[in-house]
């Protein structure tokens, strides 16, 4: 009975010990600066390093980033060497270069995060590289390979050269938020294969994991967590309560249609169906704060949060009522 005892101590202080942490050391590859110092005479040369360096990532850039088209490897050529040396693109390089002239501070951020990530998830896989690229426009963040792609031009600020952006993006162009960003599309491309999205609460339950993940990860304030602005979540504070009724009151919860509740959880100058002061992506801190209750009220790890897939037993179990 006594040994029972001591083993059952043991299996209970097991439990609560933390995964060793792991120091990362995940390289940043200055993707937009080769490309930038690329001409004709030196072209199959940098080619081939980048081949060397990053597989396929080339074609994959040209093709999905800044979609490019061409067919044979000559009229890719021709192509690239006329996008580096358009006046356009070479404004938004010099804009990235002056802002980010030293990014060490950065992949520390990186580091850390991940280092944070592994210990939640020690059998998770890590990006092999950080790729900054100048994705004129197209996307902040990707992945490719197990590599994490970012697009430098969208965390400009008020340096970004583009005038046609409109206000309520001008709010995320901010380096603040490459971080959240970043972790949010890597978390969500490890994990969206496991949870289902295929209606609305099931979608609002998955970004609250996601952004609870995130908050865990990064222990920063909610408006960096969520990209919102600090008016954006004094509203969302002093209205939980409205803003949950009126979910309820709109009949959304196994709505199977994503147009009709997609500004919940995309960008958007505001959430259809709420006040014109409520931000978009109000899904976002509404899943969070369910999650947040839910975390609060069971004993649960975030690995066996992140395998429950039935948002209805998570919902319930939450009780969340505001």
């Amino acid at each position: 009975m006594k040994f029972i005892k001591i083993l059952l101590l043991f299996l209970v202080l097991s439990s609560c010990i933390k995964q060793e942490k792991v120091e990362m050391q995940i390289p940043i590859y200055r993707f937009d600066k080769e490309l930038f110092s690329i001409d004709s005479n030196n072209y199959e040369d940098k080619v081939n390093d980048w081949d060397a360096i990053l597989p396929e990532f080339y074609d994959y850039f040209l093709r999905h980033h800044i979609y490019m088209k061409y067919s044979s490897d000559s009229a890719r050529k021709s192509n690239v060497l006329m996008f580096a040396s358009h006046p356009d693109v070479i404004s938004f390089q010099k804009s990235i270069e002056e802002k980010f002239k030293n990014v060490k501070y950065i992949e520390e951020k990186f580091n850390r995060a991940f280092s944070s990530y592994s210990e939640f998830f020690p059998d998770s896989t890590i990006p092999k590289k950080i790729i900054f690229s100048n994705s004129f426009n197209s996307y902040a963040v990707d992945v490719f390979n197990e590599n994490l792609l970012i697009g430098l031009d969208f965390y400009l600020g008020e340096s970004h050269p583009a005038a046609n952006i409109w206000d309520y993006l001008k709010v995320r162009y901010d380096e603040k938020f490459l971080m959240a960003d970043a972790m949010e599309y890597w978390i969500t491309s490890m994990f969206i294969n496991k949870n289902n999205t295929s209606n609305f609460q099931e979608n609002l339950i998955f970004k609250g994991k996601i952004m609870y993940l995130i908050k865990m990860i990064l222990k920063e304030q909610d408006n960096i967590v969520f990209r919102f602005s600090e008016e954006n979540i004094n509203w969302c504070e002093m209205n939980e309560s409205n803003i949950w009724n009126e979910i309820i009151s709109l009949d959304i919860m196994y709505n199977k249609d994503y147009n009709a509740y997609s500004t919940f959880f995309s960008d958007s100058p505001f959430t259809k169906g709420m006040p014109k002061e409520s931000p978009g992506r109000l899904g976002y801190w509404v899943g969070y704060k369910i999650i947040e209750s839910y975390m609060n009220n069971n004993r649960v790890s975030l690995s066996d949060l992140m395998k429950n897939d039935n948002s209805q037993e998570i919902l319930l179990q939450s009780k969340y009522k505001p």
